[in-house]
């Protein structure tokens, strides 16, 4: 690979240099011939591209791949001699003009390899190739071999410096140039044949190509699944299927079945720092029996799988048409034309006797005008469940057959109808009826392979809509999930993707790439999941492909897309989630759970002022309402002191102390006397669980509640001079006890009764950030001014300034010794922008976000050396762990808006709780 990527490099950029470089009076030669005529009719795809910048320079989605080595020493390669005619202008202003073929075709043990393609119009141009190509791979001229081939010259280079060589003809206004000698002899013969020109699919697409495009990328279909042979797993397997049949089968296999999809394509390519995108038209014909051929005459149809499947959907194809009756007939005329027609002729038959029906009349009066095959998720390298849904003219009518066929088959078969048919309540509450289907070929056997990813094993109603699935499990899954809202089309990647997307089509491909990664281990060679796994993390920043065909008339046009996020993923999957209802703002809580120490639990509260509790499996415990907003954390107390912990919180109106059961403590909630302005606080001064609760109000008075939440008649503090949004805080330094607190002009340094304790020298228009205590070197506490300027203020009223950078008055600000190392670092999130600085000014990482952060930066301890910082970009539903290096923990970024915990549900397991704007909570496994 990195050979003939070099090659490819050298010989490109070479032989387009060699036309403007020497002299101008060169001979002439006679005759210009098109660069198509020269391509192999046996190559499954080509290149046109209309000059050597069409691959542009620093783009996002290139340096993502680029550290791929192939690519890297393309792209590196190219640059090195780009820089060697950089100095000559009359080069650097022609080269924009040079358009070439890269053709690519099979040599060998079923190796890819290139044929370059260009115009060559003088003895000159051809002697200034042979010269350059002698400087670049280091090989003097005299060194050059020559054969003839069909009355042509055929020289040969050889790399004096490494392996390998190229070979180049000039023959009829071109130059052939490959590191395969086979491939331009094939080219020269080629042009004395038939050639790509005589295909009237290939003129019909090439046609469509336009002086405004830099790309076009001609496919060939009858040949593309050739490749199949180098990149897919051609290991069998042995399946018996319901009829009774043995097949084997391999994905390499079916790949070469599609050879009869359609004629040729045509796309114009085009490259953002988002997305590759692909646009262009397709042929497909009757008399060649093309798949696509079904679609003739059909509108496109708004698809409505983003609806009706659930959100942990890796994939999904779907057929549509307009005309239900003309859809059937052209996919029967079709089947009819293929080799298996009989074998799917005895196999519907089969059905049909076994369920007591006509199969065509009885399923193609069911569908309305759309059917889904969709993969789920994946599993060590195994689909975990598949989906085929399909629409309905009328669900009763479709009902009625439904339940005739599982009655019939019951009754040919000597079966228990309770056994085929079983009630299922989804999480929502709804009732269900499942049925057990007796044939799961049926999608693949009625609509064609391209739904032999489904199958049809149990089914149930869900809205119009009838729902096959892999396993009962699988569909009860499904059910839930949709039930409860969690659709494909609620999820943030699919949203923000679907943009990229037409909103009417007639084929439809989707796939979340994360979700479907582990897709390679099943698909792939050996050598291609070698090389997946190798390059994981850089594939990984591509995060979805769709792929859509519209037909209009007798053409059919493709819009596809590949985009792509530069941070790196994992699958992200959630080992469980939980619909609340409502959005999740508050940061959920990981809470223990007294009756059973082996789990805990989480503690949450949604927008709309409820207060859920939720079990270690995603389980709801209770949900009650709670007067406004939770202020600050819920604290558990052992009110009691018995070891049945309490949950403690306030909203601005009340403090609450409520049971693990969701009941009010007796004597709670309190009313403030006015509006608090913070979340309470809760010392227990000699850990002998006599609690008290601090709490600050609007009246600027800091108010301090006994264990039974009375007024401490001996906490004598008056007013502050301004509103208290942080919490009042509680250090014990040298056998001394500081109740500190601030507002947004100075810190108050009290003693347990509310008398000034210490008063700082410092003065500062403090920032909305809460003190820190920091406990290296001499103990401080640390504070920030509005501009960010960083105050370390002494419990003997001294303080330090540390001026590390300019921040707006909205910035947020966190501090920990991140790596071990004995020195304090500054953690700063300012509008979208993380920076991490050392107290010496010293810059750790830094990161930008797609939007605005709003929730505080968390630090999440693993160890004294390995400590994280956990950000939240609410807008774009992702969720960041930096490691101390600022490198991203692995499986993250992870889909989530609020602020995040990260703690054991289970013994032995870290998990990441996280809500999210739709009322989802989610909980994901922690590597």
């Amino acid at each position: 690979m990195k050979k003939y990527l070099i090659i490819i490099s050298v010989v490109i950029i070479g032989g387009l240099a060699a036309y403007f470089f020497w002299n101008k009076n060169e001979a002439v030669f006679a005759r210009e011939t098109s660069l198509f005529k020269a391509v192999p009719v046996s190559s499954p795809f080509f290149l046109e591209l209309n000059s050597l910048h069409t691959l542009p320079a620093g783009n996002e989605i290139l340096e993502g791949l680029s550290s791929i080595e192939g690519i890297h020493w393309l792209t590196s390669t190219s640059q090195q001699i780009d820089t060697l005619i950089r100095n000559n202008r009359e080069i650097q202003n022609s080269l924009a003009k040079r358009p070439f073929v890269m053709a690519f075709d099979f040599v060998g043990e079923n190796k890819l390899q290139p044929l370059i393609i260009s115009q060559m119009k003088s003895s000159h141009e051809l002697n200034s190739l042979e010269v350059l190509l002698s400087g670049l791979l280091h090989t003097p001229a005299s060194s050059f071999t020559s054969k003839k081939y069909n009355g042509h010259k055929i020289t040969q280079v050889a790399n004096s410096r490494g392996p390998g060589s190229i070979s180049f003809a000039a023959l009829d206004g071109l130059v052939l140039i490959s590191p395969e000698v086979i491939l331009v002899e094939k080219g020269i013969r080629q042009l004395s044949a038939g050639n790509l020109l005589d295909n009237h699919d290939f003129v019909k697409v090439n046609k469509s190509v336009t002086s405004q495009t830099k790309i076009a990328w001609y496919i060939n279909h009858s040949r593309f699944p050739e490749l199949s042979t180098r990149l897919l797993n051609g290991k069998r397997t042995t399946v018996n299927n319901e009829f009774g049949e043995s097949n084997t089968v391999s994905p390499q296999r079916a790949v070469r079945d599609m050879a009869n999809f359609a004629g040729w394509s045509e796309l114009d390519v085009s490259l953002d720092k988002k997305s590759i995108k692909a646009n262009g038209i397709t042929t497909a014909s009757d008399s060649l029996n093309n798949f696509l051929s079904v679609f003739a005459g059909q509108e496109p149809v708004a698809g409505e799988a983003k609806r009706v499947l659930p959100e942990n959907t890796a994939w999904y194809i779907s057929f549509l048409f307009s005309d239900r009756k003309k859809f059937f007939e052209r996919l029967e005329q079709y089947f009819r034309r293929t080799n298996n027609f009989y074998q799917r002729e005895e196999k519907i038959k089969k059905m049909e006797r076994a369920l007591s029906v006509d199969f065509k009349t009885t399923f193609e009066g069911m569908i309305h005008n759309q059917a889904i095959a969709a993969v789920t998720s994946f599993s060590e390298g195994k689909p975990a469940g598949s989906l085929f849904i399909f629409n309905l003219n009328s669900r009763k009518d479709a009902q009625a057959a439904m339940e005739a066929m599982i009655r019939s088959y019951a009754g040919r078969n000597k079966l228990e109808l309770g056994k085929l048919i079983s009630d299922y309540s989804s999480a929502n509450g709804d009732k269900h009826q499942i049925y057990q289907f007796p044939f799961p070929s049926l999608p693949a056997v009625w609509l064609s392979d391209a739904f032999v990813s489904a199958q049809a094993s149990y089914a149930a109603f869900y809205g119009g809509y009838l729902v096959f699935a892999s396993s009962e499990k699988t569909l009860q899954n499904c059910l839930d999930n949709l039930g409860s809202g969690n659709t494909l089309g609620d999820t943030p990647l699919y949203n923000s993707y679907s943009q990229n997307m037409e909103s009417r089509s007639n084929v439809e491909v989707y796939a979340d790439i994360n979700r479907s990664y582990e897709w390679n281990q099943v698909l792939l060679s050996e050598s291609m999941k070698a090389a997946f796994k190798t390059h994981e993390e850089s594939l990984r920043k591509f995060d979805a492909f769709s792929w859509q065909i519209i037909c209009e008339k007798d053409l059919f046009f493709n819009a596809a897309c590949l985009s792509f996020d530069s941070r790196p993923k994992t699958s992200g999957r959630a080992a469980w989630q939980t619909n609340l209802g409502e959005a999740i703002e508050m940061k959920p809580q990981i809470v223990a759970n007294y009756n059973n120490k082996a789990t805990q639990d989480v503690l949450v509260q949604d927008k709309g002022n409820q207060l859920h509790l939720v079990s270690e499996n995603g389980t709801k415990i209770w949900s009650i309402p709670i007067s406004g907003k939770i202020l600050g954390e819920v604290f558990q107390i052992d009110f009691f002191r018995n070891g049945k912990l309490q949950f403690l919180f306030n909203t601005r109106e009340k403090l609450y102390l409520i049971d693990r059961n969701g009941n009010n403590v007796s004597g709670f909630p309190v009313a403030f006397p006015s509006p608090a302005t913070n979340g309470v606080s809760v010392f227990d001064y000699d850990n002998n669980r006599k609690y008290r609760y601090f709490v600050a109000c609007e009246n600027r008075k800091v108010i301090a509640y006994d264990h039974n939440g009375k007024i401490v008649s001996g906490w004598n503090f008056d007013k502050t001079a301004g509103e208290v949004s942080t919490p009042v805080q509680h250090f014990r330094v040298a056998g001394k006890d500081y109740i500190v607190f601030k507002d947004n002009a100075r810190v108050y340094i009290q003693d347990r009764r509310g008398a000034t304790r210490v008063k700082t020298a410092a003065s500062f228009e403090s920032s909305a950030n809460p003190l820190i205590l920091n406990l290296d070197g001499t103990p401080k506490m640390v504070a920030t001014d509005k501009d960010g300027v960083v105050y370390y203020l002494y419990f003997d009223g001294r303080y330090v300034q540390k001026n590390v950078g300019k921040y707006s008055s909205k910035h947020l600000f966190n501090m920990s010794d991140l790596n071990g190392n004995g020195i304090p670092d500054f953690i700063f999130v300012d509008g979208n922008k993380l920076e991490v600085i050392d107290e010496n000014g010293k810059k750790i990482y830094s990161d930008k976000f797609d939007n605005a952060i709003t929730e505080y930066p968390n630090v999440y301890t693993f160890s004294a050396n390995q400590k994280m910082v956990g950000v939240a970009d609410s807008r774009a539903e992702k969720i960041y762990l930096f490691k101390p290096d600022g490198k991203q923990y692995d499986g993250f970024p992870m889909r989530g808006s609020s602020a995040f915990s990260i703690g054991t549900l289970t013994q032995g397991q870290l998990s990441v709780v996280v809500g999210s704007s739709n009322g989802k909570l989610y909980s994901y496994g922690l590597k």
